[in-house]
């Protein structure tokens, strides 16, 4: 590998790190088990002891809320 491409990627790692940090914890809970861990809405469910249709409404606001965080994580 590139040494120039690892650089780019642990700064994209950082970078993500520091907007999941930034999330309440509902929402951190739920995107990390979902695009990290690879976990279903069921298995999140149980692990977050929530209804499904509630992982959904988190996962959708987490997701909202993440973009707007690596925006302003970018324009650091």
């Amino acid at each position: 590998e590139h040494p120039e491409t690892a650089v780019l990627r642990n700064a994209a790692k950082e970078t993500v790190g520091r907007a999941l940090d930034r999330l309440a914890p509902e929402f951190r809970e739920v995107i990390v088990l979902r695009e990290l861990e690879g976990l279903s809405y069921k298995e999140i469910s149980d692990v977050a002891g929530v209804p499904v249709g509630t992982v959904m409404s988190r996962l959708s606001r987490a997701r909202a809320h993440l973009q707007k965080a690596l925006r302003e994580e970018e324009g650091r």
